[in-house]
């Protein structure tokens, strides 16, 4: 399911086909709604996924305001990241109010998966006409 007529599940699911160790993935939006999704085999599933990806990135974005860079107008979600028996959950900004959420079983590489997520998440901010995250300046 897409929103707003653009579809970015083919990104999502080649996403998902590349890296054995990722059981589910989906694209929400920050009140909960998934937008797209790819390897659920409970339907029920993505509306919970979608759900707990909001709330993760609603918890580590004031931890992101708090702690952002001097000089920064302002700490933005990059990677979130719970670890649990079986697995990892990681969360990455993919747009305005967009979230890329990754379900992956244990044995990955985490910091590749960390940065694959960041590269597909800037790709679908474009497909969906947003920006994955404010662009950092030099001074």
């Amino acid at each position: 399911m897409t929103q707003q007529g653009t579809d970015v599940s083919w990104a999502l699911r080649d996403f998902v086909e590349s890296i054995p160790e990722i059981r589910f993935a989906l694209v929400a939006s920050s009140d909960g709604k998934a937008i797209t999704s790819f390897g659920a085999e409970d339907p029920d599933d993505v509306d919970r996924f979608a759900a707990v990806v909001a709330g993760l990135q609603a918890l580590a974005q004031p931890v992101a305001e708090q702690f952002a860079r001097p000089g920064a107008r302002l700490g933005q979600l990059r990677l979130a990241m719970i670890e649990v028996d079986g697995g990892h959950l990681f969360v990455v900004r993919a747009g305005v109010e967009t979230y890329l959420g990754v379900l992956a079983r244990e044995g990955l590489d985490q910091g590749l998966l960390g940065h694959q997520m960041r590269d597909l998440a800037r790709r679908m901010g474009e497909l969906l006409g947003t920006s994955a995250r404010l662009e950092e300046h030099s001074g």
